[in-house]
């Protein structure tokens, strides 16, 4: 019976760690099946959808932690059931661009939280920007966001709140909604 496994590390920065925990896995006898590495600040940080037989599954379990012990990173597992493709009636995704200001991305999460959109992607960055129109430099930040929805939406409704919200919170957002293809 084939068993997945969630493992998310935190570590600092330095090469070769990424090739140490795929090693580990791939030595175990799991395949990864879905990854994800980000860089934030001097840390590194991977999140990895691992599959395979139960004894792979519980190897990777026990040799981990020790790993992690010898390489500084803090290690969070959890097992899980296997993907399945979401169901959904539309695909939202939004991009919003503005002066980097504290809340905007809470205000759009909160956004996707009130119409009832899961989210299954969210990239938010802070960049060093030119000078503005006074002379002073800015950051700026830029948001993407993508989501799916059971619901059956009104999708004008949907593109006038959010054109609200943006107008509100005075930054550039543009907003996609995709219906499903069967």
């Amino acid at each position: 019976m084939i068993h997945h496994l969630v493992i998310t590390a935190v570590g600092s920065d330095r090469p070769g760690i990424c090739n140490r925990l795929t090693q580990v896995v791939t030595h175990s006898g799991g395949n990864i099946v879905d990854s994800r590495i980000a860089l934030f600040g001097k840390e590194f940080t991977l999140i990895m959808l691992v599959s395979g037989e139960t004894n792979a599954i519980t190897r990777i379990e026990t040799l981990l932690p020790s790993m992690s012990a010898e390489h500084d990173l803090m290690v969070v597992m959890k097992r899980t059931a296997p993907h399945q493709p979401p169901q959904y009636t539309y695909r939202v995704e939004c991009t919003i661009n503005s002066e980097d200001r504290m809340g905007l991305t809470e205000a759009f999460t909160q956004f996707f939280s009130n119409h009832q959109i899961n989210i299954s992607e969210l990239s938010a960055q802070t960049q060093k920007a030119a000078t503005n129109q006074h002379n002073e430099h800015t950051d700026q930040f830029h948001i993407f966001i993508s989501g799916l929805t059971e619901l059956d939406i009104d999708t004008d409704k949907l593109k006038q709140a959010f054109e609200r919200l943006c107008q509100t919170l005075s930054v550039i957002g543009d907003l996609q909604i995709h219906a499903k293809v069967d």
